[in-house]
């Protein structure tokens, strides 16, 4: 019987010295932290595993080993490189304790990341630290959170203390709705705003999630309450980048137009002043350093325009990338650009976008107007967007896309690199779609999960299967995974099936993982991209030890690949496949 996987983990505490040459002075220490024990397995015997029907496959036990990866770059906008590893083998169910000599650098950049096998070699727990620059004028206590691979776990900072130690955001038991979040380049999570049941308010407030030591800092507020609005990574070259937030709704459920940079280091927010309409429900995403705004909902309507943020010597600037056929909000908005590598290495990036379904207008939720037709999906270039058109396998459209519209889903880019040439696909899930004639239509949940791929030059192939979580508007992020792997994993943070947010609904937050691989269709006689919801330890994805209500909570995912789901009380990590 699987036990919810932070109850049942049993592992005291890891402790990895780097001890460092003379030319430095102290100990660089890595903690490795665990979820919440329940003492499953503090009384784990190898010889009776199973034979009192308990599941102790995620206890760290004897004969186990843990595996340090370290990379490292001197350059904040270089490339990590591998470095060196130290594999240390568990000799006690109660932890594994091993001090090796390594020659830290100064001024130097470094990323770490932990995988812990069983005795047969299967990996079961993966946890890393990015953007970590060490200076041999200082110690270094670092804590690294473990996940189960592919699964989810409430990261807590004392797993003895976890009622008093689970890290938590800002909104109380009751949860939120329209928040946001992103990971910024050193690994710390920003996360500002949304809508707090306790309170019954539009929040301002703002904080940064030190992942190196698992705590929460309040910073700077922002400078109006909003919810619905964006949020995203732009690299202006320093250690932890900024963050590109605005526009949105605000406590008075006035449309919001402003746009600031937030900069982590001086916790202060810049105006950026670049026409911006007032709306809310715009997506932005970061390609190559830069950030793009797309659509939002408009007093009147929906916006064509796609914003480009950017950073240069004199500071960050906007220009218009292009404009969409359809104006929108509400859309799922994915990354397919090219990207090339020329023979010295030096890698070019052509932004492309895909932008699908929407609505276009702002109503209440279940009466907008969906976007449908010929623009239901667009790839937006500099200076142009087209339409694409849609179809499944059969070259029609039996899910009905371009008439029912979906409104409101998570759009992910998965590279599939198992075979010579890489392609990229897009997994989407949730949303909410329109059923029935527009004169008498009811609202349903999309109850299936779809592929993109490209077909041509000017159309996309879907490939479809049904999902057992239904998720009105779910936020999602790619795990990292293992290089040429036939399978690829997209983390989910389903929040509630139903369409309308003002009112509480079911108090558990809902998470999965969505896996992608190809599969030959016999039918067909062609291959196809599956796409389904594996297992989860979690007991029917829940946390069942956490009653915030959380509609629609935002994902950030770091440079390793981990991602972080923000709930209405509780922060959850899900462990990647591998390491980057």
């Amino acid at each position: 019987m699987k036990r919810l996987l932070f109850l049942s983990l049993a592992f005291a505490l890891a402790f990895l010295f780097v001890a460092c040459d003379s030319g430095n002075t102290g100990d660089f220490k890595i903690t490795l932290k665990l979820p919440v024990d329940d003492g499953a397995c503090q009384d784990y015997d190898e010889d009776e595993d199973g034979e009192d029907g308990t599941d102790y496959t995620y206890c760290i036990n004897k004969n186990d080993q843990v595996l340090l990866s370290i990379y490292s770059k001197s350059e904040i906008k270089d490339d990590y490189v591998y470095a060196d590893r130290k594999l240390i083998r568990v000799n006690s169910n109660s932890g594994g304790k091993e001090e090796f000599i390594r020659s830290l650098k100064k001024g130097t950049y470094y990323r770490f990341f932990v995988e812990v096998t069983n005795k047969n070699e299967k990996l079961k727990l993966t946890g890393g630290i990015d953007g970590v620059y060490y200076d041999d004028k200082n110690n270094y206590d670092v804590d690294i959170f473990l996940a189960a691979v592919g699964d989810f776990v409430r990261v807590v900072s004392d797993r003895q203390r976890a009622d008093e130690n689970s890290l938590e955001s800002y909104f109380d038991t009751d949860g939120s709705k329209g928040s946001a979040a992103v990971a910024l380049k050193d690994g710390s999570i920003y996360m500002a705003g949304g809508y707090g049941f306790d309170d019954d308010n539009v929040m301002n407030k703002a904080a940064l999630f030190n992942m190196k030591e698992l705590k929460r800092k309040d910073v700077s507020k922002l400078k109006a309450p909003l919810y619905d609005h964006i949020a995203a990574l732009l690299d202006d070259g320093t250690e932890k980048g900024k963050v590109v937030v605005g526009l949105g709704m605000t406590e008075d459920d006035v449309l919001n137009e402003s746009v600031w940079v937030y900069d982590p280091d001086s916790d202060k927010y810049e105006t950026l002043d670049f026409g911006a309409q007032p709306m809310t429900k715009a997506r932005a995403i970061t390609i190559d350093g830069s950030v793009y705004i797309v659509g939002g909902c408009t007093d009147s309507g929906a916006s064509k325009v796609v914003y480009k943020v950017s950073a240069g010597e004199n500071g960050v600037y906007v220009e218009t990338f292009a404009n969409l056929n359809e104006g929108r909000c509400n859309h799922a908005l994915a990354d397919v650009s090219d990207v090339t590598v020329d023979e010295n290495g030096v890698k070019t990036v052509t932004p492309k976008l895909l932008v699908i379904g929407g609505s276009t207008n702002y109503k209440p939720e279940g009466k907008e107007t969906p976007v449908t037709g010929a623009n239901f999906a667009e790839l937006v270039t500099k200076g142009s967007s087209k339409p694409l058109d849609v179809a499944d396998r059969n070259g029609v459209d039996d899910s009905n896309l371009k008439v029912t519209g979906l409104i409101s889903p998570a759009a992910v880019s998965v590279v599939m690199d198992d075979k010579e040439e890489n392609e990229t696909v897009v997994a989407l899930v949730g949303g909410y779609l329109r059923n029935g004639d527009s004169d008498d239509a009811s609202w349903v949940t999309n109850p299936s999960l779809f592929v993109f791929s490209a077909n041509g030059e000017d159309a996309l192939t879907y490939d479809s299967n049904s999902s057992p979580n239904e998720c009105s508007r779910p936020s999602a992020a790619l795990l990292g995974s293992e290089d040429k792997s036939v399978l690829k994993y997209v983390a989910v943070n389903c929040g509630s099936k139903e369409i309308d947010r003002t009112a509480r609904y079911a108090s558990d937050q809902i998470v999965f993982v969505l896996q992608v691989k190809r599969v030959k269709d016999s039918d067909l006689g062609l291959e196809v991209f599956s796409s389904s919801v594996k297992d989860t330890l979690m007991d029917e994805n829940r946390d069942r030890d956490s009653d915030a209500v959380i509609s629609d909570g935002p994902v950030a995912v770091d440079g390793l690949g981990q991602v972080f789901m923000l709930g209405g009380k509780y922060v959850y990590q899900v462990g990647s496949y591998a390491v980057p």
